[in-house]
């Protein structure tokens, strides 16, 4: 298999939460005087895929017997960095209704579900489902979208929630999981992953978490990466900030938000601002590094988590492997998830490019792992076995310059600064399952450990008081 990417040393990768691509970069293109300078493929629409003021979803649920419409518009910016406030549903049966509507559904629609399933979910003002963020709003990752790459075609692996997307990221499959489970269970996902790939073949890399006492929720996940001769693998932000300042960071790192205290992971309803000023950070540690112009910075999201998109998810998933054809719930994996953010920054990319696949399969979170498989040259005997990354396109097309660019825009910071997150609240799903998978690796009772977490700062006070393994 011949190698992509040559003049590519260092690939970064880092994932946030629970957003679609309309809502955190529909509106990036609407400006008519500020439009892609390059479509990739050049046979594809030559028109970025987002946000327009005609799309709606219906508020009532009779529409999908037959009734009109009681229509709600998409709103241009959201009404506050929260939003949507409360957290919207992200499981798999959440997301069919969200897609396709009621099961039984009379009136056959496709994406016009967010809002009535929000207003089930959660009985509250379920309209703000349709707000979606503007570039003056979430001004970083727009102005690295526009300065370099965004693809409108990029879904999730799984209609679904947090662990079986971030597992088919960094593993492949999710081995037949459709969702993280009641209490999420990570001997239910013990299989290898990139990383044990990778230190198989001697290929150095590095999970770098900004979390402050959690541990990283990718270890937390996979118990073959538990063993503790990979402790040197795992590190905090601030060492990705240093690695990058002394251009040592290894070929592959993957970088983690923090999910739990002072959380800027994304995740609803969590302040926006605050994934901003993580990334804002992440890219002035790659755009100053002596290494900027040999490194890849990948940014996506693990899920939609609930929030509206208006593009059909497409039929053609391959189904991973025997655990998924079918795993849970019947599902095959033959289809994708909603579609979420995606944006490439190198030197080598022009800047105003959006891109698709330029094979008959979809991208979805697999194309990393078959773009790292093509760019280090892993052999198909070393290789993750998942049929999914097997059929993946891989993300070299979009390198399209033969020389590194010599500018570096300039990518204004996150326009305010968020108040402290309340550590009253509930966890969600991701903080239940970071102590529900800790206390089945620490040989604890999850359930146990769920039901006194009954607030972000029970959660926090859990993980303090396992300080000296919960930072491994």
């Amino acid at each position: 298999m011949g190698r992509i990417l040559s003049q590519i040393k260092h690939i970064v990768v880092v994932m946030l939460e629970n957003r679609s691509l309309d809502n955190m970069c529909g509106w990036i293109y609407s400006n008519p005087a500020k439009q892609p300078t390059l479509y990739l493929p050049a046979d594809s629409p030559q028109v970025y895929n987002g946000l327009d003021t005609a799309f709606w979803n219906p508020a009532n649920a009779t529409y999908f017997s037959g009734q009109p419409a009681v229509k709600v518009p998409v709103v241009r910016g959201t009404s506050s960095y929260t939003v949507p406030n409360p957290d919207p549903k992200e499981t798999f049966d959440h997301v069919q209704y969200q897609i396709y509507g009621p099961p039984k559904a009379t009136q056959k629609t496709s994406m016009l579900g967010f809002v009535v399933d929000y207003q089930y979910a959660t009985a509250t003002d379920a309209n703000q489902i349709m707000e979606a963020y503007t570039t003056d709003q979430v001004p970083v990752i727009s102005a690295l979208a526009q300065n370099y790459a965004i693809s409108d075609a990029w879904f999730c692996s799984v209609p679904s929630n947090t662990w079986p997307n971030r597992s088919f990221l960094n593993a492949g499959t999710s081995n037949g999981n459709v969702n993280n489970g009641n209490l999420p269970n990570p001997l239910q996902w013990n299989v290898l992953t990139i990383f044990n790939v990778l230190n198989s073949i001697n290929v150095g890399w590095n999970v770098y978490s900004d979390a402050e006492v959690a541990p990283s929720l990718t270890r937390t996940m996979f118990p073959k990466l538990w063993d503790a001769h990979l402790d040197s693998h795992f590190h905090h932000f601030d060492d990705f900030q240093r690695d990058c300042a002394a251009g040592s960071l290894a070929p592959y790192s993957f970088i983690e938000p923090n999910f739990l205290a002072n959380p800027n992971d994304e995740h609803p309803p969590h302040d926006v601002s605050t994934g901003e000023k993580f990334l804002f950070d992440i890219w002035q540690a790659v755009s100053q590094s002596p290494s900027w112009n040999e490194t890849l910075l990948i940014i996506t999201y693990d899920e939609h988590g609930g929030c509206y998109d208006h593009v059909l998810p497409p039929q053609g998933a391959v189904p991973p492997d025997k655990a998924s054809d079918p795993g849970q719930e019947s599902f095959r994996f033959d289809r994708f998830g909603v579609r979420v953010p995606l944006v490439l920054v190198s030197s080598y990319i022009q800047a105003g490019t959006v891109f698709r696949s330029n094979m008959s399969v979809s991208y979805d979170h697999t194309s990393i792992l078959a773009t790292l498989r093509d760019w280090i040259g892993i052999s198909s005997s070393d290789m993750l076995p998942s049929a999914r990354i097997a059929a993946a396109p891989n993300l070299a097309q979009v390198l399209t310059l033969s020389q590194p660019r010599t500018d570096i825009p300039t990518v204004p910071g996150p326009v305010r600064d968020p108040p402290p997150a309340s550590l009253s609240l509930p966890p969600n799903p991701v903080q239940q399952s970071l102590v529900s998978g800790a206390a089945y690796r620490f040989g604890e009772d999850p359930a146990a450990a769920v039901v006194q977490a009954k607030t972000c700062q029970h959660a926090i006070d859990f993980f303090r008081s396992h300080a000296s393994r919960a930072h491994s």
